[in-house]
């Protein structure tokens, strides 16, 4: 069996004795929990397209989906359905949260009207953003389709990502004023943004170019301070928890679009490398062909993977695009996920005392033999 490049280095092989439901490595081990959904009053709700997640501070989550029934669903982790808002937004795409003086607000973003929109947590607009002609990077309106929003919480400036239109970030102040627009060479389909602010010495910005495969880091004014290469993996937004990142990988193992549940979620340490590939591969050393790419595991544990969030407990929910309506699924976390090489680690070091026990048994055998031969003589 071929060696892969896995994030901690192990083999393929690896894992072979788990259990085959589990999925990830290292500390970020799930298992799917089966006949999980979303219900009010034991009913499925309907869903559409299932795009992004946010989590409130009282611990819900907030699910955008394009069905305009219910474009805003909070759910608490157990599945059950508080409410539903939002009845106007076709194209509900990003769905950002932000907290202000200890009130949160919602931001979305509708790549059909495309327009950006924050809303209090009632549901009542509070701000609209458009196209942004100002910053002159724009001839017409319909250059501009907005897929993601990040709120710095020090100052409020808000950051847009055109991923499907024509891959500008625009940089605003918190009233909406445009402070900046920003684009590098690498950028195509700037699906997602995020304030990253692991880093002690200031906080900065993550961009995922989905279409090429690349995590940019940029600072909070739009410089291009470098980027990561995932080859063959399609990283929507970043999630941004503790020192780690978490992403839904939409579309996998090859370098051009498809959209046949090829997905699978990707965790990154403080260094931005992979310590996790949930339902995913990572690419195998002196591979060809999909051998070479970021790939999903067979049988195929997920659908087009979206967004993923993560509640309290660090349990996974991951949301699904053009998935024939398929609801969330939530993931547990294995609380013994990060044990499995520590108990081999166990095993061995028993082993190795054991023989080291056993050597100095004999020696102490053989010596209390000697003395007993020699008061014996005597």
């Amino acid at each position: 069996m071929a060696a892969a490049m896995t994030p901690l280095g192990w083999t393929s092989a690896f894992g072979a004795d788990e259990d085959p439901e589990v999925m990830g490595q290292g500390a970020f081990r799930f298992r799917k929990e089966k006949d999980w959904s979303l219900k009010r009053e034991g009913s499925p709700v309907a869903v559409k397209d299932c795009h992004e997640f946010v989590r409130t501070k009282a611990g819900n989550m907030i699910m955008c989906t394009t069905h305009t029934a219910n474009n805003l669903i909070e759910f608490s982790p157990n599945g059950q359905v508080l409410r539903t808002f939002g009845t106007t937004y076709p194209g509900i795409h990003g769905l950002s949260i932000s907290n202000e003086n200890g009130e949160e607000f919602l931001w979305l973003t509708d790549t059909q009207r495309r327009i950006v929109v924050k809303l209090d947590m009632k549901g009542t607009e509070v701000m609209t953003l458009g196209w942004p002609k100002e910053t002159g990077k724009y001839q017409e309106e319909k250059k501009f389709c907005p897929t993601e929003t990040a709120i710095n919480p020090a100052n409020g400036d808000i950051y847009v990502a055109d991923g499907y239109g024509s891959d500008y970030l625009t940089h605003y102040d918190a009233k909406g004023v445009v402070k900046g627009c920003y684009k590098h060479e690498g950028f195509n389909c700037i699906h997602g943004v995020a304030i990253d602010g692991r880093d002690p010495a200031g906080a900065k910005l993550l961009v995922t170019s989905r279409a090429a495969n690349k995590l940019f880091t940029l600072s909070l004014d739009g410089q291009n301070l470098g980027h990561k290469h995932f080859p063959g993996a399609w990283i929507c937004r970043p999630v941004v928890r503790g020192e780690n990142v978490f992403f839904a990988v939409i579309n996998s193992g090859r370098e051009k679009w498809g959209s046949d549940f090829r997905g699978f979620v990707m965790v990154l340490d403080k260094n931005n490398e992979p310590i996790s590939l949930i339902g995913g591969q990572a690419p195998t050393q002196g591979g060809e062909g999909e051998a070479k790419l970021y790939r999903n595991i067979e049988p195929k544990p997920f659908l087009n993977c979206h967004d993923v969030n993560l509640d309290a407990e660090g349990n996974l929910y991951v949301a699904h695009w053009a998935s024939k309506q398929t609801h969330p699924y939530k993931l547990s976390l294995v609380k013994w996920a990060a044990t499995a090489e520590k108990r081999r680690g166990f095993f061995w070091m028993c082993v190795a005392l054991g023989a080291c026990f056993g050597a100095w048994w004999r020696d102490f055998d053989r010596a209390l033999i000697c003395t007993k031969a020699k008061w014996s003589r005597s």
